[in-house]
């Protein structure tokens, strides 16, 4: 997985690649172009959780990266609980004052099984599962209920880490390669283009470009080349975050990817394995400069390194033909809203505290019953989903539906927004209905969806920041991600039919021959295995 690769970048610049790489993949693979998440949340969270699950989020329960859990009245996150701690190679870092502990990642949160557990599951637990990335939930969602090994990147400390879900102590080879302190290498030095000579403004976009902003840190340069905390006596997590957001990010987790590779003996065995690599760097660098950014071709460039480097790898250890690989990503981006506008498109950068305000002032305005002038309407906006306060609305005896209904209402007349649903709204929604709404329909959970959805207008961008972009809409630049299926079983074809990225979770059970959950709901796409 290629975190936000969107799903035009392979053609786009399928010139530029090399024979090993992605070219690869596309010439010697079963290349989809027409593939897109067939739901409205397109977020990390979500994304992971639906590839290999072979479902979406109104069957996995993962809504968004982050969604406010009504039984506990608090914003919960999709890779985390309370019940499980960080586990360390070096030394816990020391807290600063008011900073909470930051708990260990765990798939918990999933309300449905993936291929990694119907792999354990079909082998009496003898094939190995290994799950690496820099972000937590991309490592422990795709990695199922008991991965083998399991491993995010902490920019803490500059370290991999796991957690109690998986286990007490990290093996020997994870603590040696964390003491290599390999990112450390990379202070004050500079992310510098990966092809020198090749026209950049040409084949992406100018350099400096309104609505790019200064890196995760905000304080990268906004043009090549970026200086990774110049000036620093010592690493810290501001220049390992900045090391996340370039290509150097990726190129750290193939390295440790590797020694996992290597040290778990991964397809070596008896039974079939599953690998999962999910490169984080993409969607870092993808949200600083948007799209059409000489960064994100850079980062993308340095992908097809990457690929080469793994292919390589597999071939060697595993043998050409034996592995069976799909590349994909999480989600797309949405375009800076200020080069959109450049190029004549209505778009337009929103503050989301502005519009929870105005609806605020809209529901006091209709329901002066509740008005106390103390407690809000919303208890929370994890976009695109509104939460309703439930306790202001009984106070009030008012109906919940109705004051959802009275909201929805007013968001579909403001001049930013496309569509707005309720509950009563999602459930009408039948296979006959148009694509957004049956969009929508797959992005909610009852029991953790909130009670209005709302779709901003296509190039509208809701962000507390004042650069940088997000993607989570149902727009095709958010939907569209690059499918490829390559090696074992699979025709070499390019096919434009539409397909879903959770089409990975039915050809990998195929290919295994095991049995998918009942909660899969995505087919095996015809022209796999040659048929």
């Amino acid at each position: 997985v290629f975190d936000q690769m969107r799903g035009d970048y392979l053609e786009r610049w399928a010139d530029l690649y090399g024979e090993g790489g992605l070219k690869r993949l596309m010439t010697d693979g079963l290349w989809y172009t027409n593939c897109h998440y067939p739901y409205a949340c397109t977020m990390t969270g979500p994304g992971h959780a639906s590839l290999l699950t072979g479902c979406s989020p109104d069957r996995h329960g993962i809504v968004m990266n982050d969604w406010f859990e009504r039984v506990q009245g608090k914003q919960v996150y999709c890779a985390q609980t309370d019940r499980t701690e960080l586990v360390y190679t070096v030394p816990r870092p020391a807290l600063k004052p008011n900073e909470k502990d930051k708990k260990g990642g765990t798939p918990e949160r999933m309300l449905a099984t993936g291929f990694a557990d119907w792999l354990k599951e079909s082998s009496g637990g003898k094939s190995k599962v290994v799950a690496v990335s820099l972000k937590d939930r991309s490592a422990c969602l795709p990695g199922g209920l008991r991965p083998d090994h399991c491993y995010w990147y902490d920019s803490r400390t500059g370290t991999f880490v796991t957690s109690t879900w998986y286990r007490d102590r990290a093996p020997e080879w994870v603590a040696a390669f964390n003491a290599r302190r390999m990112a450390d290498e990379w202070l004050g030095t500079m992310w510098t283009k990966v092809q020198p000579n090749l026209d950049y403004e040409k084949r992406s976009g100018p350099d400096d470009v309104a609505g790019e902003s200064m890196g995760i840190s905000r304080k990268m340069s906004r043009t090549f080349p970026h200086p990774l905390s110049a000036g620093k006596a010592k690493p810290d997590k501001e220049f390992y975050d900045e090391v996340t957001c370039s290509p150097l990010g990726n190129d750290l987790l193939y390295a440790f990817a590797r020694e996992a590779i290597t040290q778990s003996n991964i397809g070596k065995g008896e039974y079939t394995d599953l690998l999962s690599i999910s490169f984080s760097s993409n969607d870092l660098v993808g949200h600083a400069f948007g799209p059409d950014s000489q960064e994100v071709l850079d980062v993308t460039l340095n992908a097809d390194k990457q690929v080469a480097r793994l292919l390589t790898l597999l071939d060697e250890r595993v043998g050409a033909g034996n592995y069976l690989l799909a590349l994909t990503a999480d989600h797309g981006i949405c375009p800076l809203p200020e080069v959109s506008a450049a190029k004549g498109l209505d778009a337009k950068r929103l503050k989301p505290e502005a519009i929870r305000a105005a609806a605020e002032d809209y529901l006091n305005a209709t329901f002066k019953a509740g008005n106390d002038g103390k407690t809000k309407w919303i208890d929370s906006d994890a976009f695109p989903w509104v939460y309703l306060n439930y306790r202001k609305i009984a106070k009030a005896n008012l109906d919940n539906a109705a004051v959802a209904a009275a909201l929805a209402e007013w968001t579909r007349k403001q001049p930013w927004a496309h569509r707005a649903y309720t509950r009563a709204d999602i459930a009408a929604i039948g296979d006959s209905s148009d694509a957004m709404s049956r969009r929508m329909k797959k992005a909610y959970h009852p029991g953790r969806a909130g009670d209005v959805g709302v779709v901003l207008k296509e190039y509208y961008l809701s962000s507390e920041y004042d650069t940088g972009t997000t993607h989570g809409s149902p727009w095709a630049y958010d939907t569209h991600v690059p499918l490829v299926f390559f090696g074992h079983g699979m025709p070499a074809r390019k096919s434009a039919d539409p397909v879903t990225p959770q089409a990975i979770a039915a050809v990998f059970a195929r290919a295994v021959g095991v049995t998918p959950a009942a909660t899969i709901d995505a087919p095996v796409p015809a022209e796999a295995f040659g048929r």
